[in-house]
Order: structure tokens, then C-alpha cells, then sequence
């Protein structure tokens, strides 16, 4: 019993202090890495559209901010991620946002989960 009361507290105390500047990035992670497992658990396909959004959003981080607001927008749901695919890497529709590298590195990451994505 004693046990739990310790951790009980350690755990209230983590949550008052869990606005300092020392334990948010901490914290942050933790979150990340809770819901990556959650989506994991729950579904196959909105783990895979978490995990090609953030590989996405993570290569647009040196991209400019209307690159990025596209691959947002595209990684938004499945429907048009593979519409995104559909549209810009199989059928090579011109995009004025996003074109030359930065497609082809986005194509090459949606091809990747391409299979997860395309589950029933």
C-alpha cells in the first residue's frame, strides 16, 4: 500500500510541475509517444496516417510555409493522403506548391505506407 501512495504522489507532483520549462519537452514526448501507441492499438490505418504525417511534416520543416500548409493538408486524413498519391505521384499532375525534390521525397514516404494505407 505504501508502494502505491509513493506513486501516487510522484505522479501528482509530476502533474502540478509539468508546466516548467525543464520536464514540458519531457512531457511532450511522453504525449507523442502515448498516442503513437494508442493509434497503434486502435488502428492499423490511423497509425499509418500518424506515422506518414509526421515523417511528412518533419521533411516540410525545411520546406517554406506554403509547402508545408500542402503536405498538412494532404496528410489531414487517408482519403487525401491517397488522393495527394493518386493525384501527384501516380498520374505526375503539375502542383505549383509542391514540385521537383520535395515531391519526389513526399511520393517516396507515401509509397512507403502506401500498403498499411490501402487496407479495407
Amino acid at each position: 500500500m505504501k508502494k502505491f501512495f509513493w506513486l501516487v504522489v510522484v505522479v501528482l507532483l509530476l502533474i502540478t510541475f509539468s508546466d516548467h520549462d525543464l520536464i514540458r519537452p519531457y512531457k511532450e514526448q511522453l504525449f507523442e509517444l502515448i498516442l503513437d501507441k494508442a493509434a497503434i492499438a486502435s488502428d492499423d490505418k490511423e497509425a499509418t496516417l500518424r506515422k506518414t504525417r509526421k515523417q511528412l511534416l518533419a521533411l516540410s520543416e525545411q520546406w517554406g510555409e506554403g509547402q508545408r500548409a500542402q503536405l498538412d493538408k494532404a496528410s489531414s486524413s487517408v482519403e487525401n493522403l491517397m488522393r495527394f498519391r493518386r493525384d501527384y505521384c501516380v498520374n505526375k499532375d503539375f502542383n505549383p506548391i509542391l514540385f521537383g525534390e520535395p515531391l519526389q521525397q513526399s511520393c517516396r514516404i507515401i509509397e512507403s505506407h502506401y500498403q498499411n494505407l490501402s487496407k479495407p
